[in-house]
């Protein structure tokens, strides 16, 4: 067993220095795989002492007692428990350390049981406190009321957040399946998360970031006082629980309200910094809905909210659940699509508005959904890209457009050049050249490739099997270009080091350009810098006659967007390369047609 390879995920190392219980988890046999460091200071034992032990043999003590065989029975099951407690042999001491725990099954996307992760705290003194008490209760009858009092006080300090006094995880867990245990009781959860915490503790340090934490909780308890409980459930996460028949608008209010107390500055140390929050709201009704299916649901909606821009607050609505009910199922029909080929190319032409001929032409990759007809990439690439399958779409999408290249040519057509998008995932696979020697067969039309991520790609082009790849790729003929230059994305030194035969102006800055003569500047700019480098250069996104016209003026003559044609279909396309090769020259508006700018 590898227990390297074993890591936890990244929010048990988040929140396992701030906790006052410690984190554990066991593979699919129960052997302990991970604990946090909290377990040495609570337990005076290294943690590896328990690496790759079963919990059974890890305590000589109780081990038929009833709990015992309970908790057995649950670990088989792989049913989640909560404080069960056991002994646990001191390597170094002959009195045994009692401990208490819980813990939930993992389970992997297909179902497949992987182990357990829990907490746990130790409760020697606890159950040592509490023996002598009781103990003394039977004899002095009198001490009755000092015993629940300090009984009280142990379960309370185990309820509570160190830091910041509100309730912890532990107490969430109990009072939200309580809540949910009463049937038709309606339940609200709303799930806070700090936006600029770790940038505060980052840039301030983190005795600033603990500062902040217990200033927020106030914020939190003042506005929570009297509506429902305020629970700290790690790091900078928040939840508060309205139960009793909770009323919905006053969630909304409370929410809306949170979001305006975070905007408020926090002065630390001498200096004020705004941490900001995003909220997701989400509802049910016990019998009707399980605490984890509650919490679920507010997570989806934080995550909204998250994406909708932070600061803000989303509520889980039916529309979202069918918008992600209808994400799931397009995941899940991707696979198959790629290979039953409903993956096609549509291509897009590029045009020299010298001339009005063709110079090219980018291959766009569509789906031809069987229900929901032609998809565009807005509707599946981020899909493709969470399941790691844009590279074989690509892979598609290359063969597909060199295919009907090597196809225009045979029937006579005009097309110098074929340009297809490759994802850095692709670039990075061993058989990409070996796919281009066997797609790429007529050479006397020439390839293109589109760096696409260009974000990434200032880092990855850096290593040396990515720059091995760009440098094998123009050794072979092929014209490497940056697609989306001047959106913000594609840096100049990531130019510098690729070199491209060719970058594409994005569509945004082009528009732009017609209105804006700032704009205007940075199109010319990089016109000239382009120049300069031997660089060429293609405007993309034109959709009228006067863009074309201003940056013509500027020093740009090749083109591509709806002002010539929208992406074909290969037959379309086919049309449309036999109609330009009929008519006379198109007469394209040139610096002379130029409308007055302002």
């Amino acid at each position: 067993m590898n227990l390297e390879s074993h890591k936890p995920q990244r929010t048990l190392a988040d929140f396992a220095d701030i906790a006052t219980d410690w984190f554990w988890e066991t593979d699919a046999e129960h052997r302990f795989v991970y604990f946090s460091d909290r377990i040495e200071k609570a337990l005076g034992i290294q943690k590896a002492h328990f690496l790759g032990k079963l919990r059974t043999s890890m305590s000589k003590h109780t081990r038929s007692s009833a709990s015992w065989r309970k908790h057995v029975l649950d670990l088989k099951a792989h049913r989640a428990f909560t404080d069960f407690e056991y002994a646990i042999t001191h390597p170094d001491r002959a009195e045994p350390l009692w401990v208490r725990i819980s813990g939930r099954p993992l389970f992997s996307a297909d179902g497949v049981f992987l182990g357990y992760r829990g907490i746990g705290h130790e409760i020697t003194d606890e159950r040592e406190t509490i023996a002598q008490l009781q103990k003394t209760n039977g004899i002095l009858a009198e001490r009755n009321q000092e015993l629940t009092e300090t009984r009280r006080a142990l379960e309370r300090s185990a309820n509570e957040d160190s830091l910041t006094g509100l309730l912890n995880r532990r107490a969430f867990e109990r009072d939200i399946a309580e809540a949910l245990g009463v049937v038709g009781n309606l339940v609200v959860l709303l799930h806070i998360d700090l936006d600029r915490f770790k940038w505060i503790n980052d840039t301030l340090g983190h005795p600033a970031g603990d500062r902040v934490l217990v200033k927020v909780a106030e914020r939190i308890r003042n506005l929570a006082s009297g509506i429902g409980p305020a629970y700290r459930i790690g790091g900078d996460e928040f939840q508060i629980v309205l139960a009793d028949n909770a009323e919905l608008a006053r969630a909304r209010w409370m929410a809306d309200a949170l979001i305006d107390a975070m905007d408020n500055p926090i002065s630390i140390d001498g200096q004020t910094t705004v941490v900001g929050s995003s909220i997701g709201i989400a509802f049910g009704r016990g019998g009707q809905m399980t605490p984890s299916q509650l919490i679920s649901n507010a997570d989806i909606a934080l995550y909204e909210s998250k994406r909708a821009g932070r600061g803000c607050v989303r509520e889980l609505t039916p529309c979202i659940l069918e918008q992600l009910a209808a994400r799931r199922k397009l995941s899940s029909q991707i696979p198959n699509a790629i290979a039953a080929g409903e993956f096609v190319p549509f291509f897009q032409p590029q045009i020299d508005a010298s001339n009005g001929k063709v110079i090219g032409a980018e291959a766009l990759a569509r789906w031809q959904h069987p229900e929901h007809g032609l998809l565009a990439p807005a509707a599946f690439l981020d899909i493709a890209t969470e399941m790691g399958l844009v590279p074989a779409i690509d892979r598609s999408m290359m063969k597909q457009a060199l295919g009907f290249a090597k196809q225009a040519r045979a029937e006579g057509l005009s097309l110098p050049s074929i340009s297809v998008n490759l994802s850095i995932g692709r670039l990075t696979e061993p058989d990409l050249m070996s796919d281009i020697e066997r797609f790429w067969t007529d050479q006397k039309c020439a390839l293109g490739i589109e760096l696409l991520e260009t974000t990434s790609f200032d880092e990855l082009q850096q290593e040396s099997d990515v720059s091995e790849t760009i440098d094998r790729l123009r050794a072979m003929g092929i014209r490497i270009e940056i697609d989306d230059f001047g959106s913000g994305r594609a840096s100049i030194t990531g130019l510098l080091h690729v070199r491209p035969h060719r970058v594409k102006i994005d569509r945004s800055l082009v528009q732009a350009a017609v209105r804006d003569p700032v704009k205007r500047n940075v199109v010319s700019a990089i016109l000239d810098m382009t120049r300069a480098l031997g660089i060429g250069v293609l405007a993309e996104g034109v959709e009228d006659n006067t863009e074309i016209a201003i940056i013509r003026a500027l020093g740009c003559e090749h083109f591509q967007g709806y002002a010539y044609a929208r992406p074909l279909s290969a037959a379309d396309f086919t049309a449309y390369l036999r109609q330009k090769g009929k008519r006379p020259k198109m007469q394209t508006a040139g610096p002379m047609d130029l409308p007055k700018l302002a």
